[in-house]
């Protein structure tokens, strides 16, 4: 089966495998024996680098064992998005090809590192993360003529049957909707919103009278600017400090036009003239996989981007570092938890991705 790609679609794959969303990675065939092509990630999408291999022998299990290894310190320090999936110290106990060209890939119990080995007891996150450790596998090794799929088995436990990459292309139906509940009214909550909606945290239009989960996401903005504990509750601390709160200050320079991101606090705001247009409650990324602090620009927009390793959508994605995008997502919990990428609450994320224009400014603090 060829799996050869023009030049093109090669250099975009350097780049951030996956460009659009789509399978257009890397390629290399058992023709070259000098180098393969390794499957790591970038945020929430694929990231490649390229491995010396064996001029003789196998190429398979070299390439495995390379992905294995991790990013080295170099393409970890030079580009801190490059990441692995991939529990450190996961050991290659071999690789068999059989007669229907499935890449038989044995490795330690470590590979299932965080993740129930029990499918059923498995989380959402849990179930993206293996999808993810899978997939790298999957991608690295069906790079080679011989192998039309990838088996893992971890630990004697056999992770899923024969994965190809068509099993990580992106869905014809687009993802189903964010839809949260509403709330109930709760006396009080109009002034609360009203307040909100002073300070920037809330727009005019989602002042109801209704607690519900935009009202929550802008509490725990405005709890998190503040230096208060994050639960989305107003109560008497919150209270008293919305009395006398003033609008979020921008705190970095540059364009008057911009979106600056406060990783600590976990708050975006959008900038308009050096004032505070919105704040917005987000989520970025965790210990393991930081989102990187620097100055950024907008350059890719997509309404529905697909993340092949993860298996997920990604709505209202805005890309702004490589495979780090603002976007879309049903869990933005008050502390860092994402693999990089800038995660959004659903009822704010058409409003910032409409924000987020190509070239925007984009400053991580």
């Amino acid at each position: 089966m060829a799996r050869a790609l023009p030049p093109l679609v090669l250099a975009c794959g350097l780049l951030l495998a996956g460009c659009g969303g789509d399978d257009q990675s890397d390629e290399v065939t058992q023709d070259d024996s000098e180098k393969a092509t390794v499957w790591f990630t970038s945020g929430e999408q694929f990231r490649t680098v390229e491995r010396p291999l064996p001029q003789r022998g196998p190429k398979v299990e070299p390439a495995v064992e390379a992905l294995l290894e991790g990013p080295s310190e170099g393409e970890r320090t030079a580009n801190v998005d490059t990441q692995t999936q991939i529990p450190e110290g996961v050991e290659l106990d071999g690789v068999r090809i059989a007669e229907d060209g499935t890449a038989v890939v044995r490795v330690s119990p470590r590979f299932l590192a965080g993740i129930p080995a029990d499918p059923a007891k498995r989380t959402r996150a849990q179930k993206a993360e293996l999808d993810a450790r899978l997939a790298q596998v999957t991608y690295t090794a069906t790079q080679f003529e011989a192998v039309e799929s990838a088996k893992v088995v971890s630990g004697g436990t056999t992770l899923e049957s024969e994965l190809t990459r068509d099993d990580y292309a992106k869905p014809e139906e687009g993802p189903p909707p964010i839809v949260k509940a509403r709330g109930s009214r709760v006396p009080g909550t109009r002034r609360i919103q009203e307040r909100l909606a002073e300070l920037r945290y809330l727009p005019a239009k989602a002042v109801d009278g209704l607690n519900g989960y935009r009202t929550q996401q802008a509490v725990i903005a405005f709890q998190a600017w503040e230096g208060l504990d994050r639960d989305g509750i107003v109560g008497p601390v919150t209270a008293s400090a919305l009395t006398t709160a003033r609008r979020p200050r921008p705190r970095a320079a540059g364009k008057p036009k911009r979106i600056e991101v406060h990783r600590k606090k976990g708050v975006a705001l959008l900038v308009v003239d050096g004032r505070t247009k919105r704040a917005v409650h987000v989520s970025t990324g965790a210990p393991g996989t930081p989102t990187n602090a620097g100055t950024f620009q907008v350059y890719r927009k997509e309404l529905r981007s697909w993340s092949m390793p993860f298996s997920t959508w990604l709505p209202y994605a805005s890309y702004f570092d490589r495979g780090i995008a603002f976007h879309e997502y049903p869990d933005v919990p008050p502390y860092p938890a994402s693999h990089g990428c800038v995660r959004v609450p659903a009822p704010e994320a058409k409003g910032l991705y409409k924000f987020a224009a190509i070239d925007r400014v984009v400053v991580v603090l």
